[in-house]
């Protein structure tokens, strides 16, 4: 049987020669001390499988991987990189570059092993389905497809419109692209940024954020492609770049998902401009109420003490000086009587001026539900 080959480029002699030793017994090595060499040897006979070591002089292990996946030839080829820089920033690196994998140094054999026969496995299957699949099969189906596809992008306009968040408009794209067939995650500029299918501290998030910087609208990085706007950001990471016709067709179908999306977080976005706005207002109309009810309290609080004051005087007053008045008793009684009973209009319009308190705090209630209805 026929062994697998295995490229290993990498400009140490020792770690090609470590390398080699391990993989020897079961896949057919060759060696390449740096990235020209690599590209050289590729250009006459493609690997089943390269391990790249990073850091190199000329071009790097990252810069190799880039121009290997722009050639139709090697743009499936399982590619696994090899360093002793194993940070987040470096794997984010290699995964913007189209690496497959990182593997850390010192290299440890078993992981090695298993992570070469996972991706050589998973070539082979890519393959097969390749070669088993019919011409006149595949032409029927891509018609069926995309007449398929074209009814889930309709089904989107229509269900886009039904989307009243920035939340499930997000969850809606990522939703269509499931349909598809596509497995996708994405980020939404906005108030609180979101980020969806994907955890926020991520490297698929950290790869959606740096793409905003980009002028690019459609960002290709091997078989994962990023599709933006200004409002929105999305990460395809299983492109079926195998096929160009559905690559292709894909590339389309993202395009206006993208733009729907983008009109409809637009419209969203302002619809919710309208809202903050008309709650603004409305606090500001609370505010002023609220210190229009405290000033009015303290007038009438104020005026209800002075004109009590002023009446319980006058009624002492007058009640020391009757006798020196001359009046007799009746005239006495029907003087007091007027006075009591202005005493009591008084009392009478100061539980008005009380009822019209209630009433104006009931006004400012209804304004609390009303902002709270726009929340």
């Amino acid at each position: 049987m026929k062994k697998n080959t295995i490229m290993i480029v990498d400009d140490a002699k020792d770690n090609l020669l470590l390398l080699e030793m391990m993989l020897e017994e079961k896949y057919q090595i060759v060696q390449a001390d740096s990235g020209q060499a690599c590209l050289k040897l590729i250009e006459q006979s493609v690997p089943d499988l390269l391990l790249l070591d990073v850091n190199m002089p000329g071009m790097t292990g990252y810069e190799v991987c880039i121009s290997l996946r722009k050639n139709v030839s090697t743009k499936l080829l399982p590619i696994l990189f090899v360093s002793a820089m194993i940070n987040a920033e470096e794997r984010l690196a290699g995964f913007e570059a189209g690496g497959d994998e990182y593997i850390n140094k010192p290299v440890d054999e078993q992981e090695l092993m298993e992570k070469i026969e996972l991706q050589v496995a998973s070539l082979k299957e890519r393959k097969m389905v390749e070669d088993n699949a019919s011409d006149a099969m595949k032409v029927a189906m891509d018609a069926m497809t995309s007449s398929s596809e074209l009814g889930q992008l309709i089904n989107f306009v229509s269900d886009a419109q039904n989307a009243m968040t920035l939340a499930s408009m997000g969850r809606k794209i990522v939703s269509v692209c499931e349909d598809f067939g596509l497995n996708a995650c994405a980020y939404i500029e906005g108030s609180k940024p979101a980020f969806f299918a994907c955890e926020d501290n991520s490297i698929e998030a950290k790869v959606l954020q740096r793409s905003l910087s980009s002028k690019e609208r459609i960002i290709n990085l091997g078989i994962r492609t990023i599709v933006k706007s200004e409002q929105l950001s999305l990460l395809v990471k299983n492109m079926p770049i195998e096929d160009e016709n559905r690559y292709g067709r894909f590339k389309d179908h993202l395009a206006v998902l993208i733009s729907i999306t983008d009109g409809r977080l637009l419209t969203i976005k302002a619809q919710m401009d309208v809202v903050d706005q008309r709650k603004d207002v409305l606090s500001k109309i609370i505010l002023h109420t609220e210190k229009q009810i405290k000033n009015l309290n303290k007038k009438v609080v104020e005026h209800d003490a002075r004109s009590r004051q002023l009446m319980m005087g006058m009624i002492t007053e007058l009640e020391s000086k009757l006798f020196s008045l001359g009046l007799d008793e009746d005239q006495e009684n029907e003087l007091m009587k007027l006075v009591y009973g202005t005493s009591d209009k008084l009392e009478r319009s100061s539980d008005a001026v009380s009822e019209l308190q209630e009433q104006l705090g009931s006004v400012l209630e209804g304004l609390y539900e009303i902002l709270a209805k726009n929340d």
